[in-house]
């Protein structure tokens, strides 16, 4: 079970709001007066986070500690990590009832919050109940219940329901684990602002990809990438606009590609690569081949595999229709995937709407398009990530590559819509 992705350094929190400190404050006296610990432990801290990242943090010298270039690094990518956790409290309260009697700042919960107490949110999210999360955090369930309850104590507001179903997140929480996931997602970009300050490109980039045009361009632009960076993993997932989208902001995956709508979400940046149109394909032996010049009234008369229903593919055919003044097509069998839509209408017979560039790429004899024209169907086709702090290394070499690869591509129609 995939509770969470992974937050390297996470073990290392405290020595890391350690060494924040004292890069904030200009030296461990001051750091250590700051965040009321000794001046010694402060010292320990950072050496033994240099020693752990294998890096020196600091320039020393009499007037103080200033950060090296890797320092810099890392201390931008804490502060942020910090920042997360704090406006994940601040929400949290907007939410739900804040508990008078507590009167931690947002800035104290982000400055206490323990990593066990972290990751013992992510594990109830997904498994429903303590008894699930602690067997798979490894540890008892009242390990798991103390973890909540500090989590809660820090937050001064209830993050937690518990029934006889299980324990789940009140809108609180939810707001909560959202700038979790968002404070881990930078603990990942700092490994790969690490990694790539050695000049090396290295973590886990998870693509979320939507119907339809996906095999014109992913493909060769994550065998470019892999091939000059064979130490980057990715994974490719795919899903509806709506569920990616709520994922990228939860930082469950870190780029959406496909069909991009306008004008984007809040929290979501967005580019252009190339433009394809929708049209209408078939196995190639259908009867619909045998008329001499097909319409668009003609596909009324076969079985359909039909768009997803409120998709954007699903409005352009019922558009496409009306604009004609003849009714959408019918059925009973929707397919979401473009795969499984292909195969469905290879081996049932029946009509498919598909990306036109796919349909001509010839990964297989078996489909052909009907040419009919399916008029004001061009879409704009790219990428879109989070627009909320700094793509980690590993990521924006990804959108260097497909902006290489596929930018400009677009022709002036794309303009024309805008």
């Amino acid at each position: 079970m995939n509770l969470e992705r992974d937050a390297p350094f996470l073990d290392f929190l405290r020595m890391l709001r350690c060494a924040a400190a004292v890069a904030r404050y200009g030296g461990a006296m001051h750091a250590a007066e700051a965040i009321y610990l000794s001046q010694p432990v402060i010292t320990r801290a950072v050496k033994d986070l240099e020693k752990a990242l294998g890096v020196s943090l600091f320039d020393r010298g009499a007037r103080g500690m200033s950060a090296t270039t890797p320092g810099q690094l890392v201390f931008r990518r804490v502060e942020a990590f910090l920042s997360q956790l704090e406006q994940g409290a601040k929400e949290a309260r907007v939410l739900g009832e804040p508990d008078k009697k507590i009167l931690n700042s947002a800035r104290y919960f982000a400055a206490r919050v323990s990593p066990t107490s972290l990751h013992a949110i992510t594990a109830v999210a997904v498994c429903g109940s303590e008894v699930r999360a602690a067997e798979h955090l490894n540890v008892t369930q009242p390990a798991v219940h103390r973890r909540l309850e500090e989590l809660q104590r820090l937050a001064g507001v209830c993050l937690f329901h518990k029934s006889s179903r299980g324990t789940r997140l009140t809108p609180a929480g939810e707001a909560l684990l959202r700038r979790v996931k968002l404070s881990f997602a930078e603990l990942r970009a700092l490994r790969s602002d690490l990694a790539a300050w050695r000049g090396e490109v290295r973590g886990e980039l998870v693509i979320g990809t939507l119907p339809l045009s996906i095999s014109l361009f992913l493909p060769r632009a994550v065998d470019n990438i892999l091939l000059a960076h064979p130490e980057l993993d990715i994974r490719v997932i795919d899903g509806t606009y709506e569920v990616l989208v709520e994922q990228l902001l939860r930082a469950d995956i870190d780029i959406l590609l496909g069909a991009l709508r306008f004008p984007p979400p809040d929290g979501v940046q967005q580019k252009v690569l190339l433009e394809d149109s929708l049209a209408v394909v078939a196995h190639s032996g259908h009867e619909i081949f045998g008329l001499p010049n097909p319409v668009l009234a003609d596909l009324l008369k076969y079985q359909w595999v039909l768009p997803l229903a409120n998709s954007p593919a699903e409005t352009v055919l019922h558009q496409v229709f009306a604009d004609a003044g003849l009714p959408p097509p019918v059925g009973r069998l929707r397919a979401g995937s473009s795969a499984l839509t292909r195969s469905l209408t290879v081996q049932t017979g029946r009509l498919a709407l598909a990306s036109q560039g796919e349909a001509q790429l010839g990964e297989t004899a078996l489909l052909s398009i009907v040419q009919v024209p399916l008029p004001q169907t061009v879409r704009r086709i790219g990428m879109a990530w989070r627009a909320e702090g700094d793509p980690a290394a590993d990521l924006s070499r990804l959108l260097d590559e497909l902006t290489k690869t596929y930018g400009g591509v677009a022709s002036a129609k794309v303009n024309e819509l805008k």
